[in-house]
């Protein structure tokens, strides 16, 4: 039996959703990483592992056959830190270690976990801006590009969730990576009725890089129409996201709410007519992705995942432009049929091509090679 840890600290909300102070660190990242851990957990081969942060949980929790370990606190300084989370990285003693999305405190725990403890560790690219020290640099800053190469360079196994990822990782970064899809699981929407939905939905954490002051401009230019933004601030963007949060407060026809447990926020995704994605960059959106379960057709400023909004016809693309989105949000409202067949389209795509069994087949497959 293989020892499987991930290391994804901001995870355990999704593990134990009653947990205070944990939703607005929920991403992604954090949803995939969950996702893979509990269904591999399934197989009697891997013994799965979890080491999550403190948010005032047990030392040790077992929940869905994986093994969860209590770490460090987010408000603790950065030694503290460190230090609890090297020794649980060493007491845990796994085989292979898992990491997903770029920051300093990644890069330092997988350099340790492979130079010191001498283990396997696989990193799971969790955005494009990863895919060169360029992009990477004016996303997260020169000292998460820095200590992020080393990752790139020695991690056992590099895995890309696009084949632009994976591309551009290779063009880039001259490395192979192995493409993990995401998983999403088709929601049940036999009863939807197209015709009862009636706002324009955008979900995010708040950050420069989601550019919600784009929504906000939307919002304004179509007074008739009802917006609704889900959007926590965040730990990381603090004085930003609440900049933004004062911002959204104010309009008239946008509706802001803080956050939405993960067990309802598919009731916004099914009451939107346009799912909106205002951000200027992203890894393979897992919102957009919730939005396609629902039906609900996507309109993105910038994001295109392997050009499948056009690929598929499960959305519109605007490339960046401007008068293209406004051109394109307006055909969308006025268009109920094309939202309708959009929609329908993107349901298609998640369960053609982000079914769980073919995604947790590849990755185990990965885990059983090393």
């Amino acid at each position: 039996m293989k020892k499987i840890c991930f290391v994804i600290p901001r995870a355990y909300y999704l593990f134990n959703p009653k947990i205070s102070d944990a939703g607005d660190k929920i991403g992604g990242a954090q949803k995939q990483a969950y996702l893979l851990s509990t269904e591999s957990a399934r197989n009697p081969d891997f013994d799965i592992h979890f080491i999550t942060a403190d948010f005032g949980q047990k030392n040790f929790e077992q929940i869905k056959n994986v093994k969860l370990h209590k770490t460090f606190d987010f408000n603790e300084n950065i030694i503290a830190r460190s230090r609890k989370l090297a020794s649980a990285l060493k007491k845990i003693n796994a085989d292979i270690y898992i990491f997903r999305s770029a920051s300093a405190g990644t890069a330092t725990a997988a350099a340790y976990t492979k130079k010191i403890l001498q283990k396997k560790v696989i990193y799971m690219l969790a955005h494009d801006t990863e895919v060169s020290e360029k992009l990477q640099r004016k996303h997260s800053g020169p000292i998460t590009a820095k200590l992020m190469n080393f990752v790139y360079k020695n991690a056992d196994i590099i895995t890309s969730q696009t084949e632009f990822q994976a591309e551009s990782f290779k063009k880039f970064r001259n490395r192979q990576t192995e493409i993990i899809k995401n998983i999403f699981t088709p929601n049940k929407l036999e009863n939807l009725q197209h015709a009862d939905r009636k706002t324009i939905l955008w979900v995010g954490r708040l950050s420069k890089t989601k550019n919600p002051e784009l929504l906000f401009t939307l919002a304004k230019d179509f007074p008739e129409e009802q917006f609704v933004m889900i959007a926590p601030v965040v730990r990381d963007f603090k004085k930003y996201g609440e900049k933004i949060r004062q911002k959204a407060e104010k309009i008239k026809n946008l509706t802001y709410i803080k956050y939405v447990s993960p067990d309802k926020i598919d009731d916004y995704y099914t009451q939107a007519k346009i799912y909106l994605i205002t951000s200027e960059s992203e890894g393979f959106s897992n919102t957009a992705a919730e939005a396609m379960k629902a039906k609900t057709p996507v309109l993105s400023f910038a994001v295109n995942p392997d050009n499948i909004l056009n690929k598929y016809k499960c959305g519109l693309f605007a490339g960046k432009n401007i008068k293209k989105l406004y051109a394109d949000f307006e055909k969308l409202i006025k268009n109920s049929e094309l939202r309708k067949k959009l929609g329908e389209n993107g349901a298609d795509y998640i369960k053609n091509h982000h079914d769980k069994e073919p995604v947790l087949k590849k990755f185990e497959e990965i885990l059983n090679a090393l």
